[in-house]
């Protein structure tokens, strides 16, 4: 008797918009969106905290964002001397459908990996590509 392994059930495609958006640790309107910026950063005393935005397309797909945005992201945390790995100390402001979605830079990093269904180690082999490519 022939013995199968059963197949494996694939996964739909990630709607990375709903991914990105539930790392969202607040929600602001577009209107209100410097307004909380500078609250937060006075919040912040003594703490340089930095914004990285990123103004988002509803018709692009997700192909378009990781090879756009994220390794802009990555090489921008290098520049202000951040950990292009972890994210740490930085908030993405991702602006989508008139809002602004304040994600942590670990949060954005965690997006990429569920999104791609990877882990970090995977996630850092990109972070050492997309650093090398801007050193050409």
């Amino acid at each position: 008797m022939k013995t199968t392994l059963p197949i494996p059930i694939s996964q739909g495609p990630v709607d990375y918009w709903k991914v990105l958006c539930s790392k969202a640790f607040e929600v602001v309107q577009g209107m209100d969106y410097n307004k909380v910026g500078y609250e937060m950063r006075d919040d912040a005393e003594g703490v340089t905290l930095f914004f990285y935005e990123v103004v988002c397309k509803e018709d692009r797909p997700w192909e378009y964002f990781k090879d756009r945005v994220y390794p802009s992201f990555v090489r921008y945390l290098n520049y202000k001397s951040l950990d292009p790995g972890s994210g740490q100390g930085l908030i993405v402001s991702l602006y989508y459908e008139e809002r602004f979605y304040l994600i942590r830079g670990p949060g954005f990093i965690g997006a990429f990996c569920e999104i791609e269904g990877i882990d970090r180690l995977t996630y850092h082999s990109y972070v050492l590509q997309w650093l090398s490519e801007a050193s050409l």
